[in-house]
Order: C-alpha cells, then structure tokens, then sequence
C-alpha cells in the first residue's frame, strides 16, 4: 500500500522496524528469529513438500475446464516477515492455484521461492528479478507460460507482468499488478489503460492484483466530516474507471456476491497489521474478460484471515482472494 523510500535512511528505518514492538492491538511478544533478519540475510528455507505434494495432486484432478487463480499482495513489512510468508505459502498452495501472482515481494522473498526446489518441480516462478520489492508470478508447469513484462508510467517502479499460456488452456492471458499506491488516481487510470491495451485482443484474460481503490468509498473518507455530504457521489468514485477502461471484464467477487463488502484489507480484523482500524477497503481485484467465449467466474474466497501466532499477526496486511473460473 505504501510506497517504499530508495534511500539509505529510509532502508535503515526498515531494517530497524524489525525491532519495534508489536501495535497496541497485538499482545506483547519476544523476538522471533525472522525479526531479527535483515534485508542482506537470507529467510530459512520455505519447508512445503507436504503442501506441495498436495498440491500437486489436486492439480492433476483438475479439469481442464477450470481454472483457480490467486492474488494477494504479501506486505514488504518486516513484521514477522519470514513467518508469515511460510503461514501465506501454506495456505496458497493449499488451494493450489492455477496461478498465483503477488504484490510487494522483496527479493529475500523471491529468492526463499526460487530456492525451494519442490516448489519449481510444479510452477515456474516469474523470471525477474526484484529491486526493493514488485510482483511475482507462481505458474503451474503445464500451463507452458511465456513470462512478459512491462513497465507502467509510475513515481514507484510499478510494472505489469502478465504470462501467455501456450499449453492447457493455449491463448489464456493473466496479468497482475500493484498500481500506483496513495493519493494517485490520474495515474491509476493511466495504468489501467495500458493494461486494457495489452489484453485488449485475448478473449480468455484476466487481470488481477492491488488496484488501491475502492468500490464504495475513497481513502480517507472515513476521516472526513459528512455533514455536508459524501466527498463523492456513487458515479465519481475511482471505481468507475473500470466500467470506463475495462467495460468487457467482470469484477468477480462482486459478480459472485452482490451483498457482500469483501474486505481486502480490513483495520477492523487485521488491526495486528493495519494501523487505521476504519480502514476497510476492497483493494484486490480479480477482472475476468467475460465477452464471448471468455472466462465465467463460479467461486471465490479470501485467505488469510486467522492468526499466524498468539500476537493475531495474519500473513499480510491485505486477504488474499481466489477465484475459480470455467473457459466459456
């Protein structure tokens, strides 16, 4: 959600934040390990060959006709980094995604991935590398996927990564990204231009990530004095860039339910992780090219919504949601 800072103070104001003591929300705690690591050292090794196995079984079952994909932006925070990226790779490969594509993986992280040989037996990890932190692509193997990536016009590195299946499902696209986080709506549409331009002439497609707005409110609006009216209509809220930029892509979750706020990232739940408890936002999106011959959204849930340890720390700061769909 945050945009991280490139200099050196502010990379020491990171690693130091792996000392702090837990939020006001948060039980008091000792020290694990994996706080006392820094971005130089290397995270203990992802141990998932059980989940992995499992994995790989309910992968094999599925069929072709169906597709799982995942997203979840992972949280660059140093906050029990290690441990909640073992508890969000648990629970990911739990529901063995087709895809899964994260936000804001730094490269220790990235490298824990790329080290866990059992994991590269069943999906290939996205072949780039990561500066201070960016997007990351879990792709099972079959799919025979064409990595690509493309940079957006951004103030914070932000990129699109997308894969072409050449196999399974030949012709299906899935891109994600973390658009522009904060006060930065003009370039969030820019952003979402460039994606609906990439996608625009692949009939099964689907682009999903962090889209840092919400479908009800604008950030902040929780903050502000009402009496006078909302600071936004229904028709001005950022929202409606989707209906704009992406008129032939469904908004799954609310596709699959109308009635339900399906909070991404939730202050309220979350408050280990979230600092603003009236923060409730559905940040994370998965768009699904509904057009003729395209993708039909059947289900979707969120993840990691339980404790990871006796603090109520959770995987991230944000769910992640999963989304089944079948080829049209």
């Amino acid at each position: 959600m945050a945009q991280l800072e490139a200099s050196a103070s502010a990379a020491d104001t990171k690693d130091e934040k792996m000392l702090q003591t837990p939020p006001r929300s948060a039980k008091p705690r000792p020290l694990p390990l994996d706080l006392l690591q820094t971005k130089s050292q290397a995270w203990p090794a992802l141990n998932l060959e059980f989940e992995i196995t499992t994995a790989a079984r309910t992968l094999q079952s599925r069929p072709t006709s169906e597709l799982r994909v995942v997203t979840w932006n992972v949280w660059f925070d140093a906050m029990c980094a290690a441990e909640r990226q073992l508890a969000l790779m648990r629970e990911v490969l739990a529901v063995a995604p087709d895809v899964a594509c994260f936000q804001e993986v730094v490269p220790a992280f990235l490298q824990a991935l790329r080290n866990c040989v059992p994991l590269a037996t069943v999906y290939e990890i996205s072949p780039y590398d990561i500066r201070d932190y960016g997007c990351v692509m879990l792709v099972r193997r079959d799919f025979c996927p064409k990595f690509q990536i493309q940079e957006l016009p951004s103030a914070m590195g932000r990129s699109l990564l997308s894969i072409v299946c050449t196999s399974r499902c030949p012709g299906l696209v899935v891109m994600t990204a973390h658009l522009e986080s904060l006060n930065s709506r003009r370039m969030r549409r820019e952003q979402l231009l460039r994606a609906a331009a990439a996608l625009e002439e692949h009939t099964r497609s689907i682009l999903c990530g962090d889209f840092n707005f919400d479908e009800t409110q604008t950030w902040g609006d929780w903050r502000r004095d009402f009496r006078d009216g909302p600071a936004h209509g229904p028709g001005e809220l950022e929202n409606e860039v989707l209906h704009e930029v992406l008129p032939q892509f469904s908004d799954t979750w609310r596709e699959l339910w109308p009635n339900d706020p399906g909070y991404t990232f939730d202050g309220k739940l979350n408050g280990a992780c979230v600092s603003d408890s009236q923060e409730r936002m559905r940040y994370d999106r998965v768009l699904a090219r509904s057009a003729p011959g395209g993708l039909v959204p059947k289900t979707a849930k969120l993840l990691g919504m339980d404790p990871i340890n006796d603090w109520d720390v959770r995987p991230s700061d944000h769910f992640g949601l999963s989304v089944d769909l079948e080829c049209a």
